[in-house]
């Protein structure tokens, strides 16, 4: 059996996710793979998740941080540069939800910090939890991804996660998690990961070849460079949404205007408009315009532009309604 261990350098959320992707493929029968990483700013979403309902695309576009979309199913996590990141890759033979458990163990031993371990392989400290997790099993092996929280500010994931559609407030968050240097001296990812690894090779009774994967050097993979561009387009990361509707309301000096968007796979497939009888014809205009074009702000431009010759008379107004809708939608 051959223990692999990978270190990223990049903090990159979509560069490190294709390593994740990419490190999928190479597992076989007679091989456990690590990764290790941790990303800047970013808001990590589930790949059946809709990121319009379980964060603040607004917001996170006017901060510039990006939403990257998972190739697994889970929640939606907010990370940055006080989280570390480790997956676990290898046959369910060898590697078990027993040899996880310990290796999560392990790791915090050096910190004499008291961890208890959830059915869902979360660590939990005074039943707070320190750490995200997924696990998947497919064709005999078994992925394993967990985000642990070293310095997390819980008023960070409160801003960026705690939507209108969220149960989520401050007081939740602070019941709910906690972070390692709540817990202990001060720790660094550089260091978290010395005691992940120490603990896999313990855990596997096997000593790891290690691998660092330089700053945005994209490695020599077939599939990398597909996965890499793949989760840095707006398609994938917003285009896979299940569909919902999207409920718009405003007052202009010269009435209130009231949007309801269908959207299916990120695209507007059909707008209910209600608007100040005067403005019908540009509202049913606008509304028919619309379908086809993707639920983003660049749309929105395209679309009141291409109604401008035919309505100049609303110029003002349709300069109104463009500027509202670009900072209603990421």
């Amino acid at each position: 059996m051959k223990l692999s261990i990978y270190y990223s350098e990049s903090t990159d959320p979509s560069f490190n996710q294709a390593i994740e992707e990419s490190l999928l493929k190479h597992a076989d029968d007679n091989h456990i793979i690590a990764f290790l990483w941790q990303n800047q700013r970013s808001v990590n979403i589930g790949k059946d998740q809709n990121p319009w309902r379980v964060c603040k695309p607004k917001q996170l576009k006017q901060d510039n941080i990006n939403i990257v979309r998972r190739h697994t199913i889970g929640g939606a996590v907010y990370q940055d540069l006080t989280h570390t990141n480790i997956a676990l890759i290898g046959s369910n033979n060898y590697l078990t939800k027993d040899i996880i458990q310990k290796i999560l163990l392990g790791t915090f031993d050096p910190l004499n910090i008291e961890v208890a371990i959830s059915d869902k392989l979360e660590c939990l400290i005074d039943n707070k939890k320190v750490s995200n997790t997924a696990l998947s099993e497919n064709n005999h092996y078994l992925f394993f991804h967990s985000t642990i929280r070293v310095n997390t500010s819980l008023t960070d994931i409160s801003q960026y996660m705690n939507s209108r559609y969220s149960i989520l407030n401050h007081k939740d968050l602070e019941r709910a998690y906690t972070s390692i240097n709540q817990h202990t001296r001060p720790l660094e990812h550089n260091e978290l990961c010395r005691y992940i690894s120490d603990s896999i090779q313990e855990a596997l009774e096997l000593d790891a070849e290690n691998t660092i994967i330089l700053n945005n050097q994209h490695p020599d993979w077939v599939e990398f460079s597909a996965n890499f561009y793949r989760l840095k387009s707006w398609d994938w990361n917003y285009g896979q949404s299940p569909s919902f509707i999207e409920s718009l309301q405003t007052a202009f000096s010269w009435g209130n205007v009231d949007l309801r968007l269908n959207i299916d796979a990120g695209v507007i497939n059909n707008v209910y408009y209600d608007a100040p009888t005067a403005y019908h014809n540009m509202m049913n205009d606008f509304s028919q315009t619309a379908i086809g074009y993707p639920f983003n702000a660049k749309s929105m431009i395209s679309i009141v532009c291409g109604l401008l010759l035919k309505h100049s008379e609303h110029y003002d107004e349709l300069m109104e309604v463009s500027e509202w809708l670009q900072q209603e939608i990421a």
